[in-house]
C-alpha cells in the first residue's frame, strides 16, 4: 500500500507539473505572439503619428507660405539692389538691416562659408565641413543665379524651426540667404510634428527617444547631441543608409538583464518637394523593458499557478488515497475482521507458488467448533464479536511469521513461512491455549462457554505441487481434527493420501 500510495503521488505531481508546465508554456509563447503583434502595432502607430504631423505641417505650409516667400523674395531683391550700390557686402551692419527687414541675414562666400551675418551665432559656419549635401544644392543655386525658397528648415545651430531662401550676387561671389523664425506661426503651432513626437514618449513605455533629423544630419528642436556625428558611428552608418536607400533601417544593441534597444530611422519625403527642407529622416530608440516586465510577471503568475496546482495535487491526492485505500481495503481485507479474505489469500498464494523458493509452506485451516450454536443462542451481533477475537488471537500468535485470512463464516486459514512441525505444533497449541483463556475468563464465560477450535495444517511438498492439492491436504487434516472429537490439532503426514 505504501508503494501504491508513492506511485499516485508522483503520478499525480508529475502529471500537475506536465499540465501548468505545458499550459503556461503555451501561454507564454501566446503572449510572446500578442507582445510582438502589440509592439509592432504601438511602433507603427509611434511612427504613423509623427510621420502624419509632418505631412499636415508641410502641406498646410505649402499652401500658405506663398505671402512669406514673396516677402523674402521682394527682401533679397532690395539687397541685390544695395550689393550693386555697395559691392563691400562684408561692410554691412547687417543687424541694423535685418531689425529692419525682420528676417535673419546671411552672407555666403564662395565656400558656402558664413562671412557675414545678423545671427551671430552663425558666424563662420562651413557648410562645406558641416553639411556636404546642402553644400553640394548651396553650389548649384548659386550657378543658377535665380531666387529658391524652402519649406520647414532647421537652424544648424539652434534647432529652431525656420524657413530659408537663397540668392547669388549677380557675380556669384556671394549668396544671400535670408531666414525666417517659423517658432510662433500658427501654422506650425497647430500642427507641430517635434512636440507630436516628444508627446509620443508619455504615451509608450518603450519609447525611449525620438527625433527628426534634416538630411545633412542635424536634429531639430534638440541643442544637445544635434549632429548624428555626436552619435555612434552604427547610428550615423544607419542614418545614411536609411536616406541614401530610402527604405526604413533598423539595428538592436543588447544591454544587462535581456533589455534590447532598437534604433530605427524612417527617411520622409514630402508630397510636394521644396529641397531638402522637406526631406527628413525620422529615428525612434526603443526597448524591450515593457515585454521583459510582462514575461517576469508570467513568470510570477507561473509559480503561483504551480503551487496552487501542487496543493490541489495533494489535496487530491489525499481524496483518492481515502477512496482507494477504502476500496482496496474491501477487496484486500475481510471487512468484519480486518485480516485478509479469500481473494487475497489465492493471490498470495499464486505468488508464493510461482517464487517456488520456499518448499517449508504450511498451511493451517481453522474452523471454530460450534459456532452455530452462538449465533442461535446468543445472537449474530455476539457471533460477530467471537469472529472478531479469534481474529485478533490468530493475528497475533502468527505475526510476521506468516498471514491469516477469513474463507467466510467460523473459517480461518493461515499460511506460515519457513517453518518445520515443531514449530507448527508449537503455534497450533498456542492458538487453541489463547482461545481456551478466553473460555476461561469470567467475562466471556457464557458466550465462549460453548466454543472451541479445530486445527489441521499441511505443508507445501512438491515443486509443481498446486494450491488445491495443498488446500485438500489441509481439509483432510482439518477434518480428521473434528472427528477426535473437536478442540484438537492434527497435520497431515507425507505419507497420508
Amino acid at each position: 500500500m505504501d508503494k501504491l500510495r508513492t506511485k499516485l503521488f508522483l503520478s499525480i505531481i508529475i502529471f500537475a507539473l506536465i499540465l501548468v508546465t505545458t499550459v503556461s508554456y503555451v501561454n507564454r509563447q501566446m503572449l510572446k505572439n500578442d507582445m510582438m503583434d502589440q509592439a509592432e502595432n504601438s511602433r507603427n502607430n509611434i511612427e504613423s503619428n509623427i510621420i502624419d504631423a509632418m505631412e499636415s505641417v508641410d502641406n498646410a505650409y505649402y499652401y500658405f507660405d506663398s505671402s512669406i516667400t514673396q516677402s523674402m523674395e521682394n527682401q533679397t531683391l532690395n539687397l541685390l539692389a544695395r550689393y550693386e550700390r555697395d559691392p563691400n557686402i562684408l561692410d554691412w551692419d547687417l543687424s541694423v538691416i535685418a531689425k529692419e527687414m525682420g528676417m535673419e541675414i546671411y552672407i555666403l562666400d564662395y565656400s558656402n562659408t558664413i562671412v557675414n551675418t545678423s545671427f551671430e551665432q552663425d558666424m563662420g559656419l562651413d557648410f562645406s565641413k558641416c553639411c556636404e549635401n546642402f553644400s553640394n544644392l548651396l553650389n548649384e543655386r548659386r550657378e543658377a543665379g535665380t531666387f529658391f525658397s524652402d519649406g520647414i528648415d532647421v537652424s544648424t545651430q539652434t534647432g529652431v524651426p525656420k524657413k530659408f531662401s537663397y540668392q547669388a550676387t549677380p557675380d556669384k561671389k556671394y549668396l544671400i540667404e535670408l531666414g525666417i523664425d517659423l517658432t510662433e506661426e500658427p501654422i506650425l503651432q497647430a500642427f507641430d510634428f517635434v512636440k507630436t513626437a516628444k508627446a509620443q514618449i508619455v504615451l509608450y513605455e518603450e519609447l525611449l527617444d525620438v527625433r527628426i533629423y534634416s538630411t545633412d544630419g542635424f536634429a531639430l528642436g534638440i541643442m544637445e547631441d544635434r549632429s548624428i556625428e555626436d552619435m555612434s558611428e552604427q547610428f550615423q552608418k544607419a542614418f545614411e543608409q536609411a536616406w541614401t536607400e530610402l527604405k526604413p533601417v533598423e539595428y538592436n544593441i543588447t544591454k544587462n538583464e535581456g533589455v534590447v534597444e532598437t534604433y530605427r530611422f524612417i527617411p520622409y519625403k514630402a508630397l510636394e518637394d521644396r529641397g531638402i527642407s522637406t526631406e527628413r529622416v525620422l529615428f525612434v530608440k526603443y526597448d524591450n523593458s515593457t515585454d521583459l516586465s510582462m514575461l517576469e510577471k508570467n513568470m510570477q503568475q507561473f509559480w503561483v499557478l504551480l503551487l496552487l496546482a501542487l496543493a490541489i495535487s495533494f489535496i487530491v491526492l489525499l481524496v483518492v488515497i481515502r477512496i482507494l485505500t477504502n476500496t482496496i481495503n474491501l477487496a484486500t481485507y475481510d471487512s468484519l475482521t480486518g485480516v485478509y479474505n479469500r481473494a487475497t489469500y489465492m493471490s498470495k498464494m499464486d505468488e508464493l507458488l510461482m517464487k517456488r523458493k520456499n518448499f517449508k509452506t504450511w498451511l493451517m485451516l481453522i474452523d471454530l467448533d460450534n459456532f452455530k450454536q452462538v449465533n442461535d443462542q446468543y445472537g449474530h451481533n455476539k457471533g460477530d464479536l467471537v469472529l472478531v477475537k479469534v481474529s485478533q488471537i490468530l493475528k497475533n500468535v502468527i505475526g510476521k511469521k506468516g498471514f491469516v485470512s477469513r474463507f467466510g463464516g467460523d473459517e480461518f486459514a493461515v499460511i506460515v513461512y519457513d517453518a518445520d512441525e515443531t514449530a507448527i505444533n508449537e503455534l497450533a497449541q498456542q492458538i487453541t491455549n489463547e482461545v481456551r483463556t478466553v473460555k476461561d475468563m469470567q467475562s466471556e464465560q457464557e458466550m465462549w462457554n460453548v466454543l472451541s477450535v479445530s486445527i489441521g495444517a499441511a505443508i507445501l511438498e512438491e515443486l509443481d505441487e498446486s494450491e488445491s492439492s495443498l488446500f485438500i491436504r489441509a481439509d483432510k487434516a482439518l477434518y480428521h481434527s473434528k472427528q477426535e472429537g473437536k478442540d484438537q490439532f492434527y497435520v497431515w503426514s507425507e505419507g497420508e493420501r
